[in-house]
């Protein structure tokens, strides 16, 4: 029987003492390696960042890495808008993907995820650029401004209660309807009923109807939001004294009527129980002479139980 065991347990036993014997480069490899399969394993990429100095010489960073990164800091000095802060992003994922140990990846990318007000992922990023071989003085900058970021974490969060408490009646089923008047109010033409359902995206509430988009923003009354520039497409924010403002995306006009091809506030009213919204704009021009029209468009929101 013992001769039996020790023959079942003899390889297991060579198999540990391989492990043990691993250099520390060989262990790197192997947790390298690893890394390309479970890329969401933070355990194992803050392992690699502590490894990495112990290993003489350095990791070298892969050329393609640096290249990423140099990329991304181009794309965020030049940003103009939320999808070029994203398209910074991922240049400096590229880059920590390319060298997870590279603690200058993890900063750049913790700085890019500030802009994009996601500071759960900036204070991670900054936490696993700390584990890196940084001097002291860098060390001090990097817990600094996890302690700023934090700050800012608990401001929106606070922030973020706070309208949910107040406009979570826009979350929810809604339909939406549109109908066209004529001068006395007649309607000469109205959609059939559409339904969207709201969803959640990160800190908006947002609603889309084909070509119509709603969107409610929570965060500081739209001055962020970057939506698909669409034909009669809708926004609804509001700003931190709880005030709702809705507005419309104008429509090109193919003459010369001064219409505004932007963002214009329109009236509207919000029901008494919160259930439905009435949007209403007056059509002040007619190509093509580009006189008044008369003629006004209503849309209708209706939220569904």
């Amino acid at each position: 029987m013992r001769k039996i065991l020790r023959l079942m347990f003899a390889p297991l036993f060579v198999v540990c003492i391989c492990v043990a014997a691993a250099t520390p480069r060989e262990q790197f490899v192997q947790m390298l390696d690893l890394l390309q399969k479970t890329p969401r394993d933070d355990a194992l990429r803050e392992g690699i960042v502590r490894l990495a100095p112990q290993l003489k010489p350095a990791p070298a960073i892969p050329e393609e890495a640096r290249r990423a990164l140099v990329r991304g800091n181009t794309a965020q000095t030049e940003a103009t808008s939320a999808d070029d802060y994203g398209r910074a992003a991922k240049h400096y994922e590229d880059a920590a993907a390319m060298a997870p140990w590279w603690g200058a990846a993890y900063l750049s990318l913790a700085k890019v995820r500030e802009l994009q007000l996601d500071y759960l992922s900036a204070q991670r990023n900054v936490k696993i650029y700390m584990l890196s071989a940084v001097s002291p003085e860098e060390a001090r900058k990097a817990q600094d401004y996890l302690y700023a970021l934090e700050d800012k974490q608990e401001r929106a969060d606070k922030s973020k209660n706070e309208n949910d408490a107040k406009f979570g009646w826009a979350s929810g089923r809604w339909r939406m309807t549109k109908t066209r008047l004529d001068k006395s109010g007649f309607a000469l033409a109205k959609t059939d009923p559409l339904i969207a359902r709201s969803n959640i995206e990160e800190d908006r509430v947002m609603l889309k109807f084909a070509a119509e988009t709603m969107e409610h923003d929570f965060r500081t009354g739209g001055e962020r939001v970057s939506p698909a520039r669409l034909d009669d497409s809708f926004r609804v924010s509001y700003d931190r004294s709880g005030k709702v403002i809705f507005e419309l995306f104008g429509a090109r006009d193919q003459y010369t009527c001064p219409v505004a091809y932007d963002w214009n506030e329109i009236a509207f009213e919000l029901g008494a129980d919160r259930r439905t919204i009435t949007a209403t704009r007056e059509d002040l021009y007619a190509p093509p002479n580009c006189k008044a029209s008369g003629y006004s468009t209503v849309w209708v929101f209706e939220r569904e139980l």
